[in-house]
């Protein structure tokens, strides 16, 4: 009896050990999600250049605050595939990595098969899937399985065959009882409850132990589209997200507004590439990189391992999980600022040297030495006779283009101020929109010196945060700017401005002054809130480098939008300050002819030597 019952005890250890697991409760998916950590990871370790080692580009991902890596599984027979992965699971362990291999080997071949043809490829492809399972089933290094890359989503029949597989692969990894989630990036378009194959799809994802999706528009409607997705799928199951596939600058969904919406939501994330490399991720969708590409579409390293924008670093580390009521979202106005490289990129072509524009109807300057328009649009006009309005700036742009002239249109003044903000939000917009990847367009002044007649300081300092905010969610290929109300007391006579800058010495915002509604505050908001820093002079050429070494503290292009010179005599003073510089401008009345021969001076700096040395 004694031996009986011990064999009985043996045989129920051995059938539990082949029991078929299920699907974890919501509970088990979340203690899960506690004990991994926020998943911070990319995809596929692509070299920068045929030399570099896997391990090489693992242990830089760590160095940027990357902790897991998602992979396609390689090989042709199981034995490669198995090996593939585990060497992936070594070289990623030893830089204190996890992985996520994406099953993908020959599971879009046979269900376009029929008959015997397919049954046999279905057979086949059942126990590769499954052997390869097996022999990680019990990996904790492996973090999660992803069955099946982006599924078709249409209402076809391929959709249904393609999901009604991932449902078999499901029951299968729960037949070899892997101790990993399972989770399959099914959830990958916008999503349309009026499609009937989501109804399809949504029945599978709620099969899986944790969701899985992609999106590349993280930051499209203010960030709508996004929410909406989340929203969606949090109302299938309450279980943790991770988004396997993310980031695309070309339409603002960089790391800042992606990480705002996925922080909010508790979604651990996966971007796309790390390197620039022969995949040619960089350049968006259908287009190459034999073509110049700005923004960066994928990728946050150059090949050389700088980082495309330095403020990546600071995002990656720092992510996580908002708390309760947490703000993690700096504002649409602040994250999509342009940095200072791609800034000067866009400035690369050389010197402006344009003319302000005025009148209702205002003709292009015919004089020489002029290859910029400033001109001031009419709101009124766009509120009132939309099509008419951008008929007559298409027009200047044609003629302007024609002439070899870029535009720099003004879109408000204080003469606007008190409209309501959404519609002064929807102006901005709309005209940005029509014309965001025209080059014609040098740079966008939405506001030209705010301030200068209206005393609300508080309505101002909101309408510079929202115009700045509805023009970025258009995410232009022109730089955005404002123009400040600040000029520089008058210097005594006698006094030297270049002495009063020596290192060392306290000096610089000590002697701006503003009029109006402007202050310290407001002017310091518009500055860092600008894609290139502007300001307008009447002064005198002393008081003007003063203001233009302030500007320089930004470290980006300088536009001077208006330019009077306070004497003939002070002009060619006043532009060796703009040459030494870089200084773009625009002269409120004929150039002189000086513009002809205006060229910016290379920048260069002695070197300190000290004595002993």
């Amino acid at each position: 009896m004694r031996r009986t019952l011990c064999i009985m005890a043996a045989l129920l250890v051995v059938t539990a050990g082949f029991a078929k697991r299920k699907q974890w409760t919501e509970k088990q998916a979340w203690q899960w999600q506690e004990q991994v950590g926020v998943i911070k990871g990319f995809n596929e370790p692509y070299p920068a250049y045929p030399g570099q080692t896997n391990r090489d580009i693992l242990k830089k991902a760590v160095e940027l605050g990357f902790n897991s890596v998602r992979f396609w599984i390689q090989g042709t027979t199981d034995k490669e595939r198995i090996d593939y992965i585990q060497k992936m699971i070594d070289d990623a362990s030893a830089c204190g990595m996890t992985v996520s291999p994406v099953i993908a080997f020959g599971e879009r071949n046979y269900y376009r098969k029929t008959g015997p043809e397919r049954a046999a490829d279905s057979l086949a492809y059942e126990k590769s899937v499954r052997t390869v399972v097996r022999h990680f089933a019990k990996e904790k290094r492996i973090v999660f399985w992803d069955l099946w890359n982006e599924p078709r989503f249409e209402d076809r029949e391929d959709t249904y065959q393609q999901i009604d597989i991932i449902e078999q692969m499901v029951h299968w990894c729960w037949e070899e009882n892997v101790s990993q989630p399972i989770t399959s990036s099914i959830i990958w378009a916008t999503i349309n409850t009026d499609n009937k194959a989501l109804r399809r799809t949504t029945e599978v994802e709620a099969m899986m132990d944790i969701h899985n999706f992609h999106s590349y528009d993280c930051a499209l409607n203010f960030s709508h589209n996004i929410y909406e997705t989340l929203d969606y799928i949090k109302s299938i199951s309450d279980r943790p997200m991770v988004a396997t596939e993310c980031l695309t600058r070309t339409n603002g969904s960089g790391l800042a507004r992606t990480f705002a919406a996925f922080a909010k939501y508790k979604v651990n994330f996966y971007i796309w590439g790390l390197f620039i490399n022969d995949r040619n991720w960089e350049a968006r969708w259908d287009r190459s990189t034999y073509d110049p590409y700005d923004p960066m579409f994928h990728n946050v390293l150059y090949s050389d391992g700088d980082l495309y924008d330095a403020r990546d670093i600071e995002l990656l580390r720092n992510y996580h999980f908002a708390a309760e009521g947490e703000q993690v979202d700096a504002g649409l106005e602040i994250t999509e600022r342009w940095s200072h490289e791609r800034a000067w990129r866009w400035m690369v072509a050389g010197p402006l040297t344009g003319v302000e524009l005025k009148g209702a109807t205002p003709a292009l300057p015919e004089e020489r030495g002029c290859n910029a328009v400033k001109v001031k649009l009419d709101f009124m006009q766009w509120k009132s006779n939309p099509e008419g309005f951008f008929k007559q700036l298409e027009e200047l742009l044609a003629q302007a283009d024609a002439q070899g002239i870029t535009v720099m249109p003004t879109l408000l003044t204080d003469d606007e101020a008190f409209v309501e903000v959404e519609q002064l939000g929807r102006y901005v917009g709309d005209v940005i929109n029509h014309y965001y990847a025209d080059t014609r367009i040098k740079a966008w002044n939405l506001y030209d010196r705010p301030g200068l007649k209206v005393n609300d300081t508080k309505r101002l300092s909101q309408l510079v945060c929202a115009l700045f905010r509805y023009a970025r969610n258009q995410y232009a290929n022109q730089p955005l700017t404002m123009t400040p109300v600040v000029s520089v007391k008058p210097f005594e006579e006698g006094f030297d401005p270049w002495k009063a800058m020596i290192h060392g010495r306290t000096a610089g915002w000590d002697r701006l002054q503003y009029e109006g509604g402007s202050t310290p505050d407001l002017v310091y908001q518009i500055w860092s809130l600008s894609d290139v820093t502007s300001f307008a002079t009447e002064m005198p050429a002393a008081e003007t480098g003063w203001l233009v070494s302030i500007c320089y503290r930004f470290g980006r292009p300088i536009f001077c939008t208006s330019w009077a010179a306070s004497s003939d005599t002070d002009v060619a003073a006043t532009l060796e300050r703009f040459s030494a510089f870089h200084v773009f401008w625009f002269a409120d009345k004929p150039l002189p002819e000086q513009a002809l021969t205006f060229r910016f001076k290379q920048t260069s700096t002695q070197r300190q030597i000290t004595e002993g040395m």
